[in-house]
């Protein structure tokens, strides 16, 4: 009779030694990783020896005591379900050992029958403590539902009310979570329920932003705010106070809270990267550009991780993978740089612009990327896309070598993927699928022939300008041509598709518009070519069916008021220059790719001289009239 006592004695020694030692290592300079996985072996073969005798008060907080031990190391070793299952066992030995009935293996009931049966005893603060891991084990799956069902029974005595609501009851949570001095614990409970609280306050707060309920949310984040949390924790609770006030309309407090957080802890990413979209909404490129360039500098810095022994509970644990996604959601390296290089060539910063550009494609080359096939994430453009961008950027920056080299690229990578020809038969409205083509492609190969024919036509073109800038005159009509010679090769088989519905096929309306716009930029392109050459009559057809293909465009039809006058075709020259004053250089393409918005700025001349000559023929004919 005196064995039992002893045992338990020596057990309680045991479980001491094991928190001692996990302790040392704790609060050492650099934790060893191993400690953690041999305090949960010992731990864990101690709790199988206290359980396989059968259950008595006397080793009940004891075994509790062991068991809230063992769960907290095993965390990273073992799956939740498998913990979820040894709790259940230890929860069922404490309910036998009061006589309780059991009627249910739900883990709610029978949390309800233990708060009931133990609600006055001295075992309530070791009860508790395991309800810590049964809290714990829900956040880490998103279970806020069985989370608020749990808190409510504790605070109402085991009984479930009505209406409830989870920041108030986790507000109210009344636990005992005083230590016994005679059995150690690897973590206090009242710091694993802290941590709990204000975790459990984020992923309720994040729930609401995926359901777009921002004011909720806000409420949320301001309530973790309050509570004293990690630095890394504090940032990214920041970070998504922001988030909401962004979408609540409120850029400049958003933008207040970012800075909060990145004076908190620099590495917090998101912080930076969410800044940035919100100087693309207030229209502040130059402050968009500067915090990408520190988002792309703080991700290129080596990441200082803690050894996973320094803490047994961390936030990104209990949050989950799902929570940890959205809280730090920041592109990967190369669409940060992508972003940063298209930002600054959109924005006129092209040396900076074309450094970034060739920067990524080095990397894109280093990887071994495929030219056509690969793309690096959803918001990653192909990488053609890229390329042509970049010979943008190397042309506005008058590198004009360089842009010929970056376009053949593109030439070559897409030579045996152009079809030799490409017939559309768009679906107008009411029809539900696209229509076959000349060689029954489905509807997304022949999107990507439309891919490889549109990237290449403007290869060609951007290589054309290249020479045209190079005052290369032949070497740009031959690419002018090529690139014609590319587009044409897709036709569309209805003839009045721009002015029909054409149903769910926005992506294809798209391409086919930007394939217009090329076109008519290589049309009007080779006809400027022409006109310098002197080839009048050349140069005429191509401006007019540049301007039937894309029209709106002033610049052609400045161009073609030129042509016409030198052909001393003067009434037709005027109806143009009029036309000219009447357009707002409007493109088929509502928003014409990076890729093609230098041929609007590079054609502008000075028309000076003929607006004199044609004023002068306006002002004669009123004389004779």
């Amino acid at each position: 009779m005196s064995a039992t006592p002893c045992l338990a004695d020596l057990w309680s020694e045991e479980n001491n030694t094991i928190i001692v030692r996990w302790k040392q290592n704790e609060r050492a300079v650099q934790p060893v990783q191993d400690v953690r996985k041999r305090c949960y072996s010992e731990s864990l073969k101690l709790l199988q020896k206290i359980q396989g005798i059968p259950a008595a008060t006397e080793r009940l907080k004891l075994e509790m005591t062991v068991a809230y031990n063992t769960f907290l190391f095993s965390l990273g070793f073992s799956h939740p379900s498998e913990i979820e299952e040894n709790l259940t066992r230890t929860l069922l030995r404490a309910l036998e050992t009061a006589g309780s009935q059991v009627v249910s293996s739900d883990p709610c009931k029978l949390w309800q029958v233990g708060l009931q049966s133990f609600d006055t005893t001295v075992y309530v603060p070791y009860l508790h403590k395991l309800l810590l891991i049964q809290w714990m084990l829900w956040l880490m799956e998103c279970q806020l539902d069985r989370i608020l069902s749990l808190t409510t029974l504790t605070n109402h005595k085991g009984e479930l009310p009505g209406a409830v609501n989870l920041q108030t009851e986790i507000r109210n949570l009344a636990l005992r979570t005083e230590d016994d001095s005679s059995l150690m614990v690897a973590k206090a409970a009242k710091d694993l329920k802290d941590l709990l609280h204000i975790c459990t306050v984020i992923a309720h707060g994040v729930k609401q932003m995926n359901e777009k309920k921002y004011s909720e949310a806000l409420q949320a984040f301001q309530e973790a705010k309050g509570r004293p949390s990690p630095r890394r924790l504090l940032a990214q609770i920041h970070t998504l106070t922001g988030q909401s006030l962004a979408k609540l309309a409120q850029p400049h407090c958003a933008l207040h809270f970012f800075r909060k957080a990145v004076e908190v802890d620099f590495p917090c990413h998101s912080a930076l990267y969410e800044g940035a979209l919100v100087f693309r909404q207030l229209g502040n490129p130059a402050a968009e550009i500067e915090a990408l360039r520190l988002l792309y500098s703080a991700v290129q810095l080596p990441t200082v991780k803690c050894p996973s022994s320094a803490s047994l509970v961390s936030p990104d644990l209990l949050l989950g993978a799902e929570q940890m996604t959205f809280i730090n959601r920041v592109p990967s390296p190369s669409l940060i740089l992508y972003t940063l290089a298209h930002a600054c060539a959109l924005n006129g910063s092209f040396s900076d612009g074309v450094e970034y550009y060739l920067d990524l494609l080095a990397s894109l080359q280093s990887d071994s990327k495929d030219l056509v096939h690969t793309g690096i994430g959803t918001s990653f453009p192909r990488i053609p896309v890229v390329y042509l961008e970049a010979a943008y950027a190397l042309l506005k920056a008058q590198k004009y070598s360089d842009a010929l080299v970056i376009c053949e690229e593109v030439i070559t990578s897409t030579l045996d993927f152009i079809p030799e020809r490409l017939m559309l038969d768009l679906p107008m409205e009411n029809q539900q699928t696209p229509g076959p083509t000349t060689v029954n492609l489905d509807y997304d190969v022949m999107l990507e022939n439309v891919d490889f024919v549109l990237w290449a036509g403007t290869a060609h073109l951007l290589q054309a300008q290249a020479y045209w800038k190079l005052k290369d005159t032949k070497e740009a009509i031959t690419n002018f041509t090529r690139a014609i010679n590319q587009l044409v090769k897709v036709f569309i088989k209805q003839k009045d598709w721009k002015q029909k519905n054409l149903g769910n096929t926005e992506a294809m309306v798209d391409r086919v518009l930007t394939l217009e716009a090329a076109k008519g930029q290589a049309l009007a392109g080779r006809g400027v070519c022409f006109l310098e050459k002197g080839q009048l009559k050349e140069a005429l057809r191509d401006l007019h069916l540049s301007l039937q293909i894309s029209p709106g465009c002033r610049n052609t039809e400045m161009w073609l008021t030129e042509v016409l006058w030198r052909l001393d075709r003067r009434e037709e020259a005027l109806i143009h220059w009029r036309e000219s004053h009447n357009t707002t250089n409007n493109i088929t393409s509502k928003n014409p790719p990076l890729y093609l918005q230098a041929w609007q700025e590079d054609t502008a001349f000075d028309f000076s001289g003929l607006q004199k000559k044609i004023e002068d023929h306006i002002q004669a004919s009123n004389v004779k009239t």
